[in-house]
């Protein structure tokens, strides 16, 4: 009897011990795989760090890009303004062609002074 219960402990110890170490495989087996996971999302992100980093970059050039044609843009228009100050207005404009048309030999008549002394004279007379 002693044997017998000292074969059932034994064997009860080789269960255990058999459980603990499959126990053991399946927790070893969960840790790979989240291992395995936790190395994927690091390098999903590393990836997407390196596009965001990236995409900072072209958009930092092109708003500097923007920045500057805003400038020439900018300058340009100062030049146009300064240029449209020089020029003459319309009100202006409408004035020197009154001008012309008051002066205009083909559409008034002028008189010279011998016609002038002879208007004179008849009516002197």
């Amino acid at each position: 009897m002693a044997e017998r219960d000292i074969q059932a402990i034994l064997s009860e110890l080789v269960r255990r011990a058999n459980e603990t170490t499959r126990r053991m495989r399946a927790l070893e087996e969960r840790d790979s795989v989240i291992e395995e996971r936790v190395s994927t999302l690091q390098d999903s992100i590393l990836k997407i760090t390196e596009g965001n980093r990236l995409l900072e970059e072209r958009l930092n050039e092109r708003m500097t890009e923007i920045e500057n044609s805003i400038v020439r843009i900018d300058n340009e228009l100062m030049r146009i303004n300064k240029n449209l100050e020089k020029m003459a207005k319309r009100t202006e404009l409408k004035e020197i062609e009154n001008m012309i048309n008051i002066f205009n030999p083909l559409k008034t008549n002028f008189v010279t002074k011998e016609d002038v002394e002879r208007i004179i004279e008849k009516r002197m007379k």
